[in-house]
C-alpha cells in the first residue's frame, strides 16, 4: 500500500466516529496447544481491504479454523477498497451487522481507542489460551494505550531511508550516511542541473519520523512543540532553505515515491511498499534501503497493522480467538511471501532473509514506535501539513517554535 493510499484512509477515519452506537504456543507454529472443546458453537467475522491474494489467505485460515477451534466458524468479508471500508463500516456498526474483529493499520488508530469503539484485550487473553509472547514486544507494544492491550499484531516494519546507488556512486559519496548531519551534506553534492537531493513529502508520516530522531514524538497531542520536535523541522527547513531538497508536490508528483523512481531525488524517507511499487515504476533502479537517519537518537516510526474487536462484537471472546489463530505460522508465512514482515518473532528473521535489500532495517525493530497523533489526528495532520506548507511553499516567515507553539494552542 503506498504512502497515498494510506493517507486516504487517514482522512476516511474521521467517518467512523459518527456513530456512537474478540493455549499456550506448541512450538509448531499453531498458535495454540490443544482443540477447543467449548461446546457453544460460535460464528464470527473478520473485516479487511485488501488484494485478492490476501483475500486467498485469509480463506485458506477460516477453512482451516476448525482444526483448532472445532466449534468455531470464520467467515471472511472483504470490502473493496480502503475507502469503501470506512464509508460502510460506520452504518454497519449502527446496524449491528458489523464485522466483529477487523484488521486495520496503527497510523490513525489512537483516535478510535481514544473514542472507545474497540475493545481492550487484556481481560479476555487472561483467561485465553492467547500466548503474547510469540510476538515482538515492540509489535505488541505499538497497539497498547495506558497499558492497555487493544491489537492482537499481525504484521510489523520501520520506516526506512532511500538512496538511488547510482547517484551516489557517480557524486563520488563514500559510506552512506547514518545521521542527518551527513545526509545534509550529501544532498548538497547531490543536488544538480534538475536533481536534488533529497524530497521531503510534507506528509505528517515523513515529519514524523524526523521528529522522532531528534527524541521527539507528538505525544498524542501533549509534547507537540517540545524541543526535540523543533530540532527535528529545523533540519527540514535548513535543508529547504538551502534548495537540497524539494517537495512532491512542487514537481507535480503525488507522492514521494514517484519523484525517486523518477530520477529526481537522490534520497527520501519511505516504507517497504516502496519494493514493490519501485518495481514496477523503475525496475532497474538501484537503492539502498537504511534505517531513518540519527538526528540526536536512533528513532523512527513503526508501521503495523493489528486485529481488533469491536466493541459491539456479539462474542468477544470467539473473536480474540479467531484473531489470534490468524497469526499462525502458516498463514504469516503466505503473508511474508508477499512482502511483508511478520509480527511473530520466530518468523521475522526469515522475512529479512528474504527480502535482503531491507536487511540494514531490520535492527530498527528494536527502537521504531508508534505516530503518536492527538486523538483528534485528521485535525492534527490537517493543520500540520498546513503550517508546513505555508512556510517552505507559501513563504510564511515561522520559525519552527512558532509553527509549533500555534499548533501546540489547538491541542491542549
Amino acid at each position: 500500500m503506498n504512502k497515498m493510499k494510506r493517507l486516504t484512509v487517514l482522512l476516511l477515519l474521521s467517518l467512523l466516529l459518527l456513530v456512537t452506537a474478540c493455549g499456550k504456543d506448541s512450538g509448531s507454529g499453531t498458535p495454540a496447544a490443544g482443540k477447543d472443546e467449548s461446546q457453544e458453537k460460535a460464528t464470527v467475522t473478520m473485516g479487511f481491504w485488501g488484494t485478492a491474494q490476501d483475500l486467498k489467505i485469509y480463506q485458506d485460515a477460516a477453512a482451516s479454523i476448525s482444526d483448532q477451534y472445532p466449534n468455531l466458524e470464520l467467515k471472511i468479508k472483504q470490502y473493496p477498497s480502503s475507502e469503501q471500508f470506512w464509508n460502510v463500516l460506520p452504518g454497519e456498526i449502527a446496524a449491528g451487522v458489523a464485522p466483529d474483529f477487523i484488521k486495520i493499520s496503527n497510523e490513525g488508530a489512537y483516535e478510535y481507542i481514544n473514542k472507545g469503539l474497540f475493545t481492550s484485550l487484556d481481560e479476555l487473553i487472561a483467561s485465553s489460551d492467547v500466548d503474547m509472547n510469540r510476538f515482538a514486544a515492540s509489535s505488541a507494544d505499538i497497539w497498547k494505550v495506558d497499558d492497555k492491550l487493544y491489537g492482537i499484531p499481525n504484521l510489523t516494519m520501520p520506516s526506512m531511508f532511500f538512496i538511488n546507488a547510482d547517484m551516489w556512486k557517480e557524486a563520488g559519496l563514500g559510506e552512506y550516511p547514518q545521521t542527518w548531519d551527513e545526509v545534509e551534506a550529501a544532498a548538497k553534492k547531490l543536488t544538480k542541473d534538475d536533481v536534488y537531493g533529497i524530497t521531503i513529502n510534507i506528509d505528517a508520516y515523513h515529519i514524523t519520523n524526523y521528529v522522532k530522531s531528534y527524541g521527539g514524538g507528538w505525544g498524542n497531542g501533549k509534547t507537540i512543540n517540545s524541543a526535540e520536535n523543533v530540532q527535528g523541522l529545523q533540519k527540514i527547513f535548513d535543508m529547504y532553505k538551502e534548495g537540497v531538497a524539494v517537495t512532491p508536490k512542487a514537481l507535480g508528483y503525488g507522492w514521494d515515491g514517484e519523484v525517486f523512481a523518477n530520477g529526481k531525488a537522490a534520497m527520501t524517507t519511505g516504507g517497504y511498499w516502496y519494493k514493490g511499487y519501485l518495481k514496477d515504476a523503475n525496475p532497474n533502479l538501484n537503492y539502498v534501503a537504511l534505517p531513518v537517519p540519527k538526528g540526536t537518537v536512533n528513532g523512527g516510526t513503526m508501521i503495523s497493522d493489528a486485529y481488533v474487536v469491536l466493541k459491539d462484537a456479539k462474542n468477544k471472546e470467539a473473536a480474540l480467538k479467531a484473531a489470534y489463530y490468524l497469526t499462525n505460522d502458516k498463514t504469516q508465512t503466505e503473508f511474508l511471501k508477499l512482502g511483508f514482515n511478520s509480527a511473530v518473532t520466530s518468523l521475522s528473521a526469515k522475512y529479512f532473509e528474504e527480502n535482503p535489500e531491507f536487511k540494514a532495517v531490520e535492527k530498527a525493530l528494536d527502537y521504531s514506535t508508534d505516530f503518536a497523533y492527538p486523538a483528534e489526528t485528521k485535525k492534527f495532520i490537517d493543520e500540520l501539513v498546513k503550517q508546513l506548507e505555508a512556510t517552505i511553499l507559501g513563504g510564511t516567515s515561522q520559525t519552527p517554535q512558532q509553527l509549533l507553539d500555534g499548533i501546540q494552542q489547538q491541542f491542549q
